[in-house]
């Protein structure tokens, strides 16, 4: 299948042109630098199938939680320089016909761009890093809460009671360490305590998928509450690859509510009573070594059975109450992590791009097309 690779970092090119090299897929890598010039003939077709408003307001939201001008002037331009990069992908593909295209995350604007210009059969493909150690994700619809994963409780009933032998214990878990932007010393951890990780508030994950809690700033207002609640330490760990400090945040942290951001994230989860998340990968690594999660954002993870979920902080510390009666099944865990370890993930890490993991690539597209 010929398949058209965006890449929009050095990474990423690598990668997509390993790929390339080193399986039966055909296609091309292409930059924001090497686009042809755009052609007026797929100015209707871009009019048309483009979200303008939902770009522009995602690229602007971006911009206020950074602290950068987001007006209207900037708003002109960039409908003028979105529309540049659309006519520009329109042609690309007119000349090309893949069969497929590919970015990263999908996330940026110009990824969301080049799929929108694709023709109703053109596959779709987005890659990201993998939900399981190990592995890749690369996805028909979209990564992280606008993945394929399926959400509904009764898939994952069905799927047990169609594969009984593949739902075998997770076994041990090791999880693969971030490298922080900052060290820090790690502290001595109490006997029981909720976990709750921050995440990067100028991740999408925050400004897109998390309605009621906007920022780390709030998620420690909402620690505190929960100490004071429940009587129970709150136990928090700063993102490894925030650029945002707290120093504000360590001023008021107290014997209640304590920062460990030189734990490992392993220890954190597995010495917990439970973890508390909006919707960071911590949360499915905290399902993955069988620790009770609740989400407090939009999550893909966050299915009947398997995590408990509340919108709003009512409903959470009464959650948090109830500890451990949350309804969750070990059986729909189980089936969840294998629905994710044999059909969804392709195996191999794509920071390795070894032979066989670009051959799993080349297969799933294929099944996928098919």
């Amino acid at each position: 299948m010929k398949v058209v690779f965006l890449g929009l970092a050095k990474h990423q090119i690598n990668y997509f042109s390993g790929l390339l090299e080193n399986s039966e897929l055909t296609g091309t890598v292409v930059t924001p630098a090497t686009l042809p010039l755009p052609s007026v003939c797929g100015l209707q077709q871009a009019l048309r199938r483009v979200e303008w408003s939902r770009l522009v307001q995602e690229k602007c939201t971006e911009r206020a939680t950074k602290g950068r001008y987001h007006g209207a002037l900037y708003r002109l331009l960039l409908r003028l320089e979105m529309l540049v990069m659309a006519l520009r992908f329109g042609r690309l593909l007119r000349e090309e016909r893949p069969g497929a295209v590919a970015v990263w995350n999908g996330s940026h604007r110009y990824c969301a761009l080049l799929t929108s210009m694709c023709e109703a059969g053109v596959l779709r493909l987005h890659f990201e890093n993998g939900l399981l150690p190990g592995t890749t994700t690369l996805d028909p619809q979209g990564v992280n809460y606008r993945n394929s994963v399926p959400r509904d409780a009764a898939f994952y009933r069905n799927y047990a009671e169609r594969y009984p032998g593949r739902l075998r214990g997770a076994g041990s878990v090791a999880l693969v360490p971030r490298e922080a932007k900052r060290q820090s010393q790690s502290v001595e951890l109490p006997s029981s305590y909720i976990f709750i990780p921050f995440q990067d508030d100028w991740d999408t994950q925050i400004r897109l998928y998390s309605p009621w809690i906007s920022g780390m700033r709030e998620l420690f207002s909402f620690a505190e509450l929960v100490a004071q609640r429940s009587g129970r330490v709150v136990v928090l760990k700063e993102h490894p690859s925030s650029r945002v400090k707290y120093p504000d945040l360590a001023r008021r942290a107290s014997d209640r509510v304590i920062f460990a951001n030189g734990n490992s994230t392993q220890e954190l989860i597995e010495k917990a009573d439970c973890v508390v998340t909006i919707n960071s990968t911590v949360g499915l690594e905290s399902i993955l070594l069988a620790k009770p999660v609740l989400v407090l954002g939009e999550a893909f993870y966050a299915i009947e059975g398997i995590a408990a979920s509340a919108r709003n902080a009512t409903e959470a510390l009464a959650l948090l109450e109830k500890l451990p009666a949350w309804g969750l099944s070990e059986d729909l865990r189980q089936a969840f992590i294998s629905y994710l370890r044999d059909e969804y993930c392709v195996p191999g890490r794509w920071q390795d791009a070894v032979a066989e993991h670009c051959a799993a690539v080349a297969t799933k597209i294929e099944a996928l097309a098919a």
